[in-house]
């Protein structure tokens, strides 16, 4: 009993941290330390006993008290972004408005965007007279209404064609974690031009028409439909039909929606020419996963397809953090070396769609693999398993049978044993291991509050943090030919919200051990020597007793080793696709 009643403590020391997080954004670490000693009764042991007592995801009480941490988090996202104390953030133009007074704060973002300084009355700022208007009776309303909630809006400066996105939401004051009183309105602008790339890029996402994509860009750009109808000569219905057709395309049910989730996906594609003051961003180009598939069924799979369209086919079953993404200069490598790469999103991955049934998560996985493959070719494939895709890897060289004709393990890990593997991985690995198999909801949670802290801090932040305890890993992420493909792919794996993270996580948490063993073709693995996940000598024992399949150690690899090491990957690959 004393046990079990020191496990309720510590799960409420966890909950409390998660109330708290919502209100200090710095906190996060606060959380993890109270997750870890939830999940661990000493640093180097597990408690899965009190964790399968707990049954902690049908405690009626728990799930209530993590539906209002959620909630909170939906409530106050913006206002810890936009509070005095964050208004540095590099991330947006951030304004606060104060209806009584008229006075406007602005980070500098805000100063180079409107081109002045802060504070200044807003008749002064820089906006044309309708976006002023709509602003000021916005601020007017989050102080008076009581059910005043976030709302988008386009915005507009004066003498300006482009129409800018704007989160809008409640500005309280700096005593907000202790209920302080409203002040006014909190606004957080994406200055950004849309480039044909950028545009080009949403367009393959929705699968429109061009005449639907010269409506989107319209749209985008702050113009009514009878403005839209007026200028390209066609009836207003006309125009409201395929604004509808394109909320359709886009599963977005109103088009402030549509408008956040193409802003979300213009950022994504577009090269940085559409940064202020032409401060375009440097790197590589980034071959993503841009193509659409639709199952027979109507769920649309997104997958890229990269190197040689003739080819030799070689499914890659991504990661988490990189995701099905790689460099331009990988992509001529294939190119060159014959391969033609089939790379989908899993289920709520990128623009993939969720399962129609999360009970299903893994089956869908499967499907989806196996249906594009079928679509795509009738020939042998060699299937590679990136990291923490490697249970579906397995399930899906099963499903493809003969045509699997091998498989290849990039940094791919091994079924876990918490005994022996957990003490080993770094505190967040640890804790997302025992939280998808014991308590996913309140990991799911925990995940949400990460997202919402680390975007609001930088995708930077968010990846140093990831990989904090991997110092080689720390180092490539200064390389800008690595740096991007990190960052592509931790939106692409957070896009959807934090429910796909669990049941990937639960997929590769699982004993996949019997699929591996039921594999019918040959298997290499290539692993490196700094992996802060799973130790080598961990691979080479498992490998060894399930046939001996060679294992080369790329003894300076860690987590991002295919892209710091690619011309070992590119070998390994080509001899498996040529074999």
């Amino acid at each position: 009993m004393q046990d079990m009643l020191s496990h309720s403590d510590r799960l409420l020391n966890l909950l409390d941290k998660a109330y708290d997080a919502p209100f200090r954004p710095d906190s996060f670490d606060d959380l993890m330390r109270a997750a870890h000693e939830f999940y661990f009764t000493r640093a180097d042991a597990a408690a899965p006993h009190a964790l399968e007592a707990g049954d902690y995801d049908n405690n009626r009480m728990i799930t209530s008290h993590l539906d209002r941490i959620e909630r909170l988090l939906n409530e106050r996202e913006l206002e810890n972004r936009a509070h005095p104390g964050n208004i540095a953030s590099p991330a947006l133009s951030t304004l606060l408005i104060d209806p009584a007074t008229g006075e406007v704060e602005g980070n500098p973002n805000a100063r180079e965007f409107f081109g002045h300084d802060f504070p200044v009355h807003i008749r002064k700022l820089n906006l044309d007279p309708a976006s002023r208007t709509d602003l000021m009776q916005m601020a007017r309303q989050a102080v008076g209404q009581e059910g005043f909630t976030t709302d988008i809006r386009l915005v507009k400066r004066r003498q300006d064609d482009a129409a800018h996105l704007a989160k809008c939401g409640r500005w309280v004051s700096a005593q907000y974690s202790t209920g302080g009183e409203t002040r006014g309105l909190a606004v957080s602008i994406v200055h950004f031009q849309w480039s044909a790339q950028a545009l080009a890029f949403c367009r393959s996402m929705f699968d429109l028409s061009a005449s639907e994509t010269d409506v989107l860009a319209a749209l985008l750009n702050g113009k009514s439909q009878t403005e839209i109808a007026e200028d390209r000569c066609r009836s207003v219905e006309t125009i409201k039909s395929q604004s509808k057709a394109i909320l359709r395309k886009s599963g977005c049910r109103r088009i402030t929606d549509l408008l956040v989730l193409a802003t979300t996906y213009g950022l994504i594609a577009d090269d940085g020419s559409s940064l202020p003051q032409g401060r375009a961003a440097t790197g590589p180009a980034i071959a993503r996963p841009d193509r659409i598939f639709t199952r027979a069924d109507g769920r649309k799979v997104s997958y890229g397809l990269f190197g040689d369209p003739a080819g030799k086919p070689v499914l890659f079953v991504h990661g988490l953090v990189q995701g099905p993404f790689f460099p331009a200069d990988m992509i001529e490598r294939f190119r060159k070396d014959g391969i033609r790469v089939i790379a989908p999103s899993r289920p709520s991955f990128g623009r993939t769609d969720p399962p129609r049934d999360w009970k299903d998560f893994d089956r869908t996985v499967v499907e989806d693999a196996r249906l594009l493959v079928a679509e795509l070719t009738g020939e042998p494939v060699t299937v590679v398993a990136h990291q923490g895709g490697v249970s579906h890897a397995c399930r899906i060289a099963a499903a493809l049978g003969s045509q699997a004709k091998n498989m290849v393990m990039v940094s791919a890990g091994v079924p876990i044993d918490e005994e022996k593997h957990i003490a080993h991985m770094g505190m967040q690995t640890r804790i997302a291991a025992l939280g998808v198999k014991y308590t996913p909801r309140i990991l799911e949670t925990m995940i949400h509050i990460g997202i919402v802290t680390w975007l609001r801090k930088g995708l930077k932040p968010y990846a140093q943090n990831l990989f904090s305890n991997s110092p080689t890993d720390l180092a490539h992420l200064e390389d800008p030919r690595i740096y991007p493909i990190c960052e592509a792919g931790i939106l692409h794996m957070i896009e959807q919200g934090a429910k796909a993270l669990i049941h990937d996580g639960k997929a590769a948490m699982a004993d996949w051990e019997a699929d591996y063993a039921g594999l019918r073709c040959p298997v290499r693995w290539l692993h490196g020597g700094c992996d802060p996940i799973i130790r080598p000598d961990f691979v080479e024992e498992f490998a060894a007793a399930h046939g001996g399949a060679p294992v080369e150690i790329v003894e300076d690899g860690g987590n991002t080793m295919h892209l710091s090491h690619s011309e070992i990957f590119h070998r390994v690959i080509a001899e498996a696709a040529s074999s």
